[in-house]
């Protein structure tokens, strides 16, 4: 169906690269022919068939030489595509398809800028159904490629060594000192925030506190602590982070049944199904049972995450700041090894696109295909922290409403599945150089001194170039992909944590990810991604791109001030940094502006007895808000208020 504002959209950025590359041709050429595709193609030809055009841009970037993709004619006797040929010509030659000598990073620049445009945009959702379907089917068939990522009988000596140096100190630590806690997302049993604590805390037995939910026959194993929570005589609680179950058992809460849960009979969910299953082993004593749903990734693809059940979820969350703790205490890994900062990948893609001596390296399915094995190879040498990883993962999850066991470590719903798979992937680039270098039983020394050629964020990857085949090999040999299309270590282009580089040369692009119907609609999440979209274009100096952005925005929410780049509030950011005001505020003595600021919708959920007191003392000061025993914040569910803001932010 026809939507003028995108073509508008589009349209006003194409003018916006007239103006910066004004010696570039037919680009008015090129507007008509957007337009007449996109009548007959709809909007896949800018979410899907553009972007893939970019695809084989970058990938002729880094192997110096062109490969027009199907759906686009060719110029007359030529290798280029006739749409946008102007701009490709300047950076390829027209008649073989090879980079040229000397390329304008500023022609690369707005190439990108109009493929990229609409990669991210979401998409109708009948197209969602079909790719949850796909993402489902990819989900389980890479699982069944899991289970040959074993470590090879040749590289074991060497990656058990190297995994025996890291982390020395992570079977140290004390059970009852384990800071357990509530993550953010959902949980298998649709429970609400405040819920989730009643789902672990039910009251005081015998000096004791008795938890409540799935798994409890394993809990006991993962946290052992002699005296848990017990008063010392004057009111105060002696441990409040660490549990053991009460002697006369656990106790069972039981859920509605919602959304593919499966039904419990006494201790035993599986009673209804073992006439159909009877080889299944009780799921609860395997560590639960997680529910699989997918999210958006792209226009073309959606991500799988597990959906763990309540008490997997609350360990996870102790075991993954222990791994984050010793991750930063451990001299070889905290070498290699950021959880929280993405800027040293992104500077090392940068430099690497301009010396070339940096690769990255990006893997498929690198959570799916991380076998529960390999994991097991990692942490061979810390059993205790193992032990307590193993028996808080989810072994089952809901295919059609039945238990499958997994053979892959977790999905990416675990908490710890992050760390876990930085620390593999880490290891795996370290023992891949040594191995190069020919050292086959490294010093401590040398691994050290090797991992500050090493760089690993998730599943980004950056490495030597002089190493990256010998990495990519021992990659693959453990079961793991390498994403070839997204992986650079020819030529001048890199890619790494959301940064696109050339020569140098930050060439990664904006994004819109809502439908410009949408945001007229006045959905709060779609007007603060065009907020954001154009005041990234201004800040690229596409200026025509930003104003029809902001005109959108200002349709729905009327004119917005000028704002701070530190600001929450919604505004438009100057390349000075300066915000409007309005007025003076008498009790807070300054300057105030008024604007839109993104609020969350709050929905009753009334929290009290033993559970609120667990959720006071364990949870932060500022993460409480006020207010919060009697109602939570609804996930991805936002307003836009107008709020009196202070001109100093930040």
């Amino acid at each position: 169906m026809k939507s003028p504002p995108i073509l508008g959209l589009l349209s006003a950025l194409l003018h916006d690269v007239a103006r910066l590359e004004p010696d570039v041709k037919g680009l008015d050429r090129d507007i008509v022919t957007i337009k007449a595709r996109f009548e007959h193609e709809g909007i896949g030809f800018i979410s899907v068939a553009l972007p893939s055009l970019c695809d084989s841009l970058d990938w002729g970037l880094a192997t110096g030489r062109f490969a027009c993709p199907s759906g686009f004619r060719k110029i007359r006797c030529g290798a280029l595509p006739r749409i946008f040929s102007g701009l490709l010509c300047k950076v390829f030659e027209s008649s073989t398809g090879s980079l040229k000598d000397t390329v304008s990073p500023g022609h690369v620049k707005c190439l990108r800028e109009i493929l990229r445009l609409f990669k991210k945009l979401k998409l109708s959702d009948e197209r969602d159904e079909n790719l949850t379907r796909l993402a489902t089917r990819t989900f389980w068939e890479t699982d069944r490629q899991a289970e040959s990522g074993l470590c090879p009988d040749s590289y074991e000596g060497l990656f058990s060594r190297v995994a025996g140096f890291c982390l020395p100190n992570l079977d140290t630590f004390e059970a009852r000192k384990i800071v357990l806690r509530h993550g953010p997302g959902a949980v298998c049993e649709g429970l609400t925030p405040n819920q989730k604590w009643s789902g672990v805390f039910t009251g005081i037995r015998d000096g004791s506190p008795v938890l409540s939910g799935y798994g409890l026959e394993w809990l006991s194993s993962i946290v052992q602590s002699e005296k848990i929570a017990s008063f010392d005589g004057k009111g105060e609680f002696d441990s409040i982070s660490s549990y053991r179950l009460s002697h006369s058992g656990p106790e069972l809460f039981i859920p509605e049944l919602q959304d593919g849960l499966l039904p419990v009979r006494g201790n035993d969910p599986l009673e209804p199904l073992r006439d159909e299953l009877p080889e299944v082993p009780n799921v609860l004593s395997s560590g639960g049972c997680s529910r699989l749903v997918t999210v958006p990734k792209n226009s073309v693809s959606r991500r799988t995450i597990t959906v763990e059940p309540l008490l997997n979820m609350y360990i996870q969350q102790g075991l993954n700041t222990i791994l984050r703790d010793e991750i930063l205490k451990c001299r070889i890994l905290r070498q290699c090894l950021d959880l929280t900062d993405q800027s040293k990948n992104q500077h090392l893609a940068l430099i690497g696109s301009r010396t070339g001596i940096w690769s990255t390296l990006d893997l498929s399915s690198a959570s799916d295909l991380l076998s529960h094995s390999l994991v097991k190879k990692v942490f061979e040498r810390k059993p205790r922290f193992l032990s307590r990883l193993l028996r808080c993962r989810s072994a089952y999850c809901l295919e059609k409403k039945i238990p499958k066991q997994m053979a892959k470590y977790a999905g990416m719903g675990n908490a710890t599945t992050f760390p876990v798979q930085s620390i593999t992937f880490a290891l795996i680039a370290i023992c891949a150089i040594l191995w190069n270098e020919g050292t086959f039983r490294p010093s401590y020394g040398r691994v050290l001194r090797t991992a500050r050629r090493v760089r690993v964020y998730g599943d980004d990857i950056i490495v030597p170039t002089e190493h990256v085949h010998q990495v990519m090999g021992w990659i693959e040999s453990f079961g793991l992909k390498v994403n070839r299309k997204k992986s650079f270590y020819e030529g001048n282009f890199r890619e790494s944590c959301g940064v696109d580089a050339y020569r140098g040369y930050d060439v990664t692009p904006v994004y819109i990810r809502a439908d410009p119907a949408l945001v007229l609609s006045g959905d709060p999440s779609a007007l603060a991604s065009y907020v954001a979209a154009s005041n990234q274009a201004w800040l690229k100096g596409l200026y025509s791109l930003s104003t029809e952005l902001r005109m959108i925005v200002e349709s729905c929410l009327g004119k917005l001030p000028l704002v701070n780049s530190q600001s929450g509030a919604l505004g438009w950011h100057s390349r000075v940094d300066t915000c409007s005001y309005q007025k003076w505020d008498d009790k807070l003595h300054r300057l105030v502006y008024k604007a839109p600021v993104l609020v969350s919708i709050k929905t009753r959920d009334k929290l009290d007895g033993y559970a609120a007191l667990l959720k006071s003392l364990t949870t932060p000061l500022i993460s409480r808000p006020v207010g919060h025993l009697k109602s939570s914040l609804k996930r991805f569910s936002v307003k836009i208020v107008w709020r009196w803001i202070p001109t100093e932010v930040g």
